[in-house]
């Protein structure tokens, strides 16, 4: 599928908080976009349209719908929970061979995994990340939080054309609504957000309390500062070029702004719902474990966690 035109043909695979949000936004910037969801949140939609609550205003886009793939799609932003990844699995198969998925789910699991389960089929998975703050509510809206609503794919060692298709999507989707934004070094950010909402997200469902409560205890923030360090020397175990100081910057970053700290992880915790434990805290406990770095305190979390995470 050529990439040489600017008007792409834009799935949003997944349509909880953040596939609704940049569902929405697409629509709104007018890019061709459907979103494909199931369940009560495909019929509200269908009834009466995405409510979206925004920094930049309320507003309701009127979507393209889809519960499975059914036709060609030049980008699929993959906003699925990553313990969903399997189960699509066969229904991402069905995507055109030059079709582009952009993994942004949290961690190493789902760039990794559909990077071996579709080689050799010619569907591209671009490894990415997300910085959002959006839910979607029971009435099936979605609202934002913050201003901040960031994807950004790259991939090392990558086709010059490639990256040139990446860089152009990049810029063609690039505005107030989503900063879409060309990394040329996405592991290495992918590692750190990975650090980032897998340590607080973790110390806050372990502890069962906000960031602030969390953090004020001598023994959970002791335990916090370890996943940290720990997450951190097994990303540099397997050559990721995490910065000298990041551990240290972070744990200030949630420090200082424990406060206003919003986790989807605790909110799932709170919902009863799965949690993304294995696929995110799991996979850099493994790492670690695997290259003989310390993981004793990512251990103590994951070991009482793992039982939330969905079987």
């Amino acid at each position: 599928m050529s990439m040489k035109n600017k008007n792409y043909k834009f799935l949003v695979y997944g349509g909880g908080g953040i596939g609704s949000y940049f569902a929405g936004a697409l629509s709104k910037n007018l890019h061709n976009v459907t979103l494909l969801t199931r369940g009560s949140h495909y019929d509200k939609i269908k009834l009466n349209g995405l409510k979206m609550d925004t920094n930049w205003g309320k507003n309701i886009q009127n979507l393209n719908l889809v519960k499975t793939i059914d036709n060609e799609y030049d980008v699929v932003i993959l906003a699925v929970k990553t313990y969903s990844v399997r189960s699509i699995l066969d229904d991402l198969k069905n995507l055109s061979k030059g079709s582009k998925i952009l993994c942004i789910q949290n961690g190493t699991f789902t760039y990794n995994f559909l990077s071996e389960q579709l080689k050799n089929t010619g569907i591209e998975v671009i490894d990415g990340l997300t910085w959002i703050d959006a839910v979607r509510k029971k009435s099936g809206s979605v609202m934002q939080f913050g201003n901040e609503a960031k994807i950004i794919i790259g991939k090392n060692g990558i086709s010059v054309n490639l990256q040139h298709d990446l860089i152009d999507i990049a810029n063609t989707v690039n505005s107030k609504n989503i900063q879409f934004e060309y990394s040329e070094d996405i592991t290495k950010a992918v590692w750190e957000k990975l650090i980032m909402v897998a340590s607080i997200g973790s110390i806050m469902c372990y502890a069962n309390m906000d960031a602030r409560s969390t953090v004020n205890q001598k023994l959970y923030l002791e335990i916090l500062e370890g996943m940290i360090n720990e997450m951190t020397n097994a990303s540099i175990s397997i050559g990721v070029n995490i910065d000298e100081n990041y551990a240290k910057n972070t744990l200030e970053y949630i420090l200082n702004r424990s406060d206003n700290l919003h986790s989807s992880l605790k909110e799932d915790f709170d919902q009863k719902r799965p949690l993304e434990v294995d696929e995110i805290l799991g996979e850099a406990y493994r790492t670690g474990v695997q290259n003989n770095v310390d993981m004793t305190n990512c251990k103590i979390v994951y070991e009482k966690l793992i039982k939330f995470s969905k079987v």
